[in-house]
């Protein structure tokens, strides 16, 4: 039996592209299109509530689902929403804007509803994390719980 040696040359080249960088590099864009506006809407109009891309897709039928995904990394990316949490396998995402990266926040499990905590409140519980367990907690910590209405609802 013969055995044979099957070497495989990947070549790499590099191009440049117009504005000077190599075509190899990903160029950090803005991606503008009017299904990422249409999103950013959404996320902005339901800014308390975070959303797995399929109920986004569910919600703005006429933007495909391909497109809902694809568009949710670029709004991450960009800062405009953020991850906040997982729905089974699904991650959640919520609009960010801009006073968001400076507060940790608190979510119903129940009804989705997310709130800033304040300022104060913020750097109180990141001293606690901080004494009593070493770690250092980031800003963009949600804690879950059940806000006051749906208890209410319960009662």
């Amino acid at each position: 039996m013969k055995m044979g040696i099957i070497l495989i040359f990947v070549s790499s080249f590099s191009e440049e592209c117009s504005c000077g960088k190599d075509r190899g590099n990903i160029h950090r864009q803005k991606y503008n299109t009017k299904q990422k506006a249409l999103l950013a809407a959404f996320f902005r109009e339901h800014g308390e509530k975070s959303f797995t891309p399929d109920e986004v897709a569910s919600a703005l039928p006429d933007v495909p689902k391909s497109t809902v995904y694809r568009t949710i990394s670029h709004l991450e990316a960009e800062g405009e929403i953020r991850r906040t949490g997982t729905e089974g396998r699904a991650f959640l995402y919520q609009y960010q804007g801009s006073e968001c990266p400076g507060h940790m926040h608190i979510r119903c499990i129940l009804c989705g509803r997310t709130e800033h905590l304040d300022a104060g409140t913020t750097e109180r519980v990141a001293e606690i994390i901080r004494g009593s367990s070493g770690f250092t907690a980031v800003n963009t910590t949600i804690f879950d719980g059940i806000c006051r209405e749906c208890r209410e609802k319960r009662k």
